[in-house]
């Protein structure tokens, strides 16, 4: 029997106007169509456009599905198909917001929708605004703890100002949707983590929080979502590592000419 079809992640926003927002979300199916449903009577809908990613990956080293040790199930890095769906909703109005949905149709026709959250256009100039501005999340363990505290203490925010290093391997596709151990980039940006702390005796489950599929996030290009070069058969973070030599870097960008 074929399972029912599931969101890789929740919608979220990116690349705000003055009068749209683009909706972006992932399955692990390509599916035969993908839209948004928006509007104050979710009356309105946008068809997504479609791209299969071309590098996502796991290794020996991820912790995903089954894997919680080192080369349980990969033994080398095994291509993982994912598909990245955008739409634009036009026709907004700076500082109104609306609701919107996120459905996915797959090939059989079994369709899969997310929960209804909002969104905006870019706010009129003056509107006071809550931002978030966060770097280095990598998996490490305050990270879904601090996501989940914002959203307790400071409530919905309008903007995310991400400095970087969204993940450690840029290319593991389980660092940014679903690590085993519950702390990948999106589940904590969306509420979705299940990541376990302990402190004197006392263990407690920190989701992160419903933060980008209300607000559009804004992100700087880190060190590690570079990966190094490509088609090494040892392990992701071999790859990462396996950089262009500075020598070879400089004849590239200057010729032979490496004084400059």
């Amino acid at each position: 029997m074929i399972s029912a079809p599931q969101l890789l992640t929740d919608p979220f926003l990116q690349l705000p106007t003055e009068t749209s927002v683009r909706v972006v979300w992932f399955t692990e199916f390509v599916g035969d169509k993908h839209l948004v449903i928006y509007g104050k009577k979710l009356d309105k809908s946008a068809i997504a456009k479609t791209t299969k990613l071309s590098r996502t990956r796991e290794d020996q080293q991820s912790r995903v599905a089954n894997q919680t040790e080192n080369g349980q199930i990969y033994q080398k890095p095994v291509k993982r198909e994912i598909w990245r769906h955008e739409a634009e909703v036009t026709g907004l109005v700076a500082n109104v917001r609306i609701p919107y949905q996120v459905t996915s149709i797959r090939e059989d026709g079994a369709s899969v929708s997310s929960e209804i959250f909002t969104l905006a256009p870019t706010p009129k100039p003056g509107t006071p605004l809550k931002i978030l501005l966060t770097s280095d999340h990598q998996l490490k363990p305050m990270t879904a703890a601090n996501l989940q505290k914002v959203v307790e203490t400071v409530g919905n925010v309008d903007g995310v100002w991400f400095a970087g290093d969204l993940v450690n391997v840029p290319d593991r596709a389980s660092e940014w949707f679903d690590d085993n151990r519950g702390n990948a980039l999106f589940p904590g940006l969306q509420g979705r983590a299940n990541y376990q702390m302990g402190n004197n005796g006392v263990k407690v489950t920190y989701t992160g929080g419903k933060i980008i599929q209300n607000a559009p996030m804004f992100t700087c290009i880190g060190n590690h979502e570079v990966m190094g070069r490509f088609a090494r058969t040892a392990s992701l973070g071999d790859e990462f590592n396996d950089t262009i030599p500075r020598e070879v870097a400089q004849k590239l960008l200057w010729g032979n000419n490496t004084k400059k």
